[in-house]
């Protein structure tokens, strides 16, 4: 088997992208009070699979995806109408980051939180976009990162 890092083969005269470089501008929000149901009516029928949910001055207060509101459907036809958003939010990190910030940095804030996507604010909170670990494995394609593979002196499992 072989095992290689990503080696980035970018110059060290370009700046590094940020958040702000590959983020999604105008992702998909819902008020923080809004229903389950609002939530998922927001992702129903896009190809986005993540809703914001923001507060009264449009910041973040956590990032929401098809899975989880799938998983959490109350039972019974008006339960998702009636259970509030921000129910779905409890006990779950929520963390951000700013536009600014490189993306190395927003992939290690991701690993440390197990978060796939992450809201981009501003320097007063509010919400600028959304990246996922999707615009990170673009970029990473885009930037010419290559796997190389790790010299070793065992042979794999079957072979001599």
């Amino acid at each position: 088997m072989v095992h290689g890092t990503p080696t980035s083969t970018r110059r060290p005269d370009r700046r590094a992208r940020t958040a702000a470089d590959v983020m999604t501008r105008s992702p998909q929000t819902v008020s923080w009070t809004a229903s389950m149901w609002t939530a998922w009516d927001r992702l129903h029928g896009t190809r986005n699979q993540h809703v914001v949910v923001v507060d009264g001055h449009h910041r973040p207060v956590g990032v929401l995806d098809d899975r989880t509101i799938a998983l959490e459907w109350p039972p019974g036809p008006m339960g998702a109408h009636r259970k509030p958003v921000h129910t779905l939010l409890r006990d779950r990190a929520r963390p951000r980051v700013q536009s600014a910030d490189d993306v190395a940095s927003v992939a290690r804030t991701m690993l440390g939180a197990r978060a796939d996507a992450l809201p981009v604010v501003d320097r007063g909170g509010r919400l600028l976009g959304l990246i996922t670990l999707w615009h990170v494995a673009q970029m990473a394609v885009e930037s010419g990162w290559e796997e190389r593979p790790e010299r070793t002196t065992t042979q794999p499992t079957g072979v001599g």
